[in-house]
């Protein structure tokens, strides 16, 4: 009987935590927060906002580089919307992976968010952001080649 129960109650939290809709709707509020922080310049904001593993790995100058970069290259977000998403649960861990297409003053970029966790819970892992604005013309290799060798 205990056993069932117990089967019963490990059932309803995996089923929980899977739940596609409510991941999305979690990560989709999260999004909104970091584009808040994005949009305000907010590098120590966003990687605070971020989950423990981002903060391991992320510190907080590479992030305000990111912006910086984002900023100068794509400038202010005008506008968003998802394009995609996925949700999965693995050994214990809900997974949600949540793509953007985001227009910028300058053009549009992809944007791809990872978040682990469900709920209050849910934490940002990864960040992506892929745009033909970003990739490096011959000239800015030539000033970084320079800069490096100086």
């Amino acid at each position: 009987m205990k056993f069932r129960m117990f089967l019963a109650a490990a059932f309803a939290l995996a089923l929980a935590a899977c739940n596609p809709g409510a991941q999305v709707e979690d990560a989709r509020g999260q999004i909104d927060k970091f584009h808040a922080l994005y949009g305000a310049g907010d590098a120590r904001g966003f990687r605070e906002a971020s989950g423990a593993e981002f903060r391991k790995v992320v510190t907080e100058e590479q992030v305000e580089g990111l912006m910086t970069l984002f900023a100068k290259r794509l400038g202010k977000i005008e506008s968003t919307k998802q394009t995609g998403f996925n949700t999965g649960f693995n050994n214990g861990t809900t997974t949600t992976t949540i793509v953007m297409q985001t227009r910028f003053e300058r053009g549009e970029a992809t944007e791809t968010y990872v978040f682990t966790g469900s709920g209050k819970d849910m934490e940002l892992l990864n960040w992506n952001v892929t745009s033909p604005l970003l990739d490096l013309s011959p000239e800015d290799m030539k000033k970084l080649t320079e800069e490096t060798a100086g």
